[in-house]
């Protein structure tokens, strides 16, 4: 169990090696105070970047503090972030986490996470209804550059590709497994860039491993490239090979019954 952890932790250092000279170096800039970011990523969540950003843009042009956002009636807040969706659920849970806060430390900031360990501060995060482990994941890293490693389906992808998670491991799996065998002070640059490589060339469909540098290590992109079917991912663990049948359907409604194509 140790030599192949010791295994895949060198396998994720040549992995940023080698995306490093295809996108180049990635350097932790702050984000913001953790709670800005936090609820700018509560408020991505189930929807895309644009329109999250859009409305915590609009949430802090109506309101200058998070003491007015808590303070505010619920209404208010939900108009400000109608184009996030879920405005009424969003706009109470993030009422009610500011309360916590300030109830919990007396002021509306979560900066003493900076000094808390990652699994503490996960903890703590992790406790507010609503705020998943990706959430968390992504507040403690573009805030305060902690040793994690938000993990979305771009990510999970390339991680299952290149076999350093299950085939059948989903995205909090696959954040537990990662981040520790990532070095200290480069989860940020793994991020990015494993980021950009799923959007860029190891994409769901048609993706480009002619291009890509970490074909010498990706088991699923050599298949790729010899023109073989690759194992789709979530069946490599179970050892499920081949077509599925086809099902052909009776042709006229009434008859009710699927029929199993006979093998060719």
């Amino acid at each position: 169990m140790a030599s192949r952890v010791a295994e895949k932790k060198l396998k994720v250092r040549r992995m940023l090696v080698l995306l490093t000279r295809m996108y180049g170096r990635r350097t932790w800039t702050s984000r913001g105070p953790g709670l800005d970011v936090l609820v700018e990523a509560m408020l991505a969540q189930n929807t895309n970047m644009a329109n999250a950003r859009r409305g915590y843009a609009m949430l802090r042009r109506r309101f200058s503090s998070w003491t007015k956002v808590m303070n505010a009636q619920v209404a208010d807040v939900q108009r400000e972030i109608t184009i996030c969706g879920l405005a009424r659920m969003r706009a109470h849970r993030l009422q009610d986490l500011l309360r916590t806060v300030k109830r919990q430390r007396g002021r509306l900031s979560l900066d003493f996470l900076a000094d808390e360990p990652p699994a503490d501060a996960t903890a703590y995060l992790t406790a507010f209804h609503g705020i998943g482990p990706k959430t968390a994941a992504v507040t403690l890293l573009f805030a305060f550059d902690a040793a994690v490693l938000p993990v979305d389906n771009g990510i999970l992808r390339v991680a299952r590709r290149l076999r350093l998670v299950r085939p059948k491991a989903r995205d909090a799996e696959a954040e537990r497994v990662l981040s520790p065998l990532v070095a200290e002070g480069r989860h940020y640059a793994t991020h990015t860039l494993m980021f950009r490589h799923a959007k860029e060339r190891c994409r769901p469909r048609n993706p480009k491993c002619h291009e890509c540098a970490l074909l010498e290590m990706c088991p699923w992109g050599r298949r790729v490239v010899k023109h073989k079917p690759p194992e789709r991912e979530g069946d490599v663990e179970s050892g499920r090979r081949g077509r599925r049948p086809i099902l052909l359907l009776a042709k006229h409604a009434s008859a009710g019954i699927a029929k199993r194509a006979e093998a060719e």
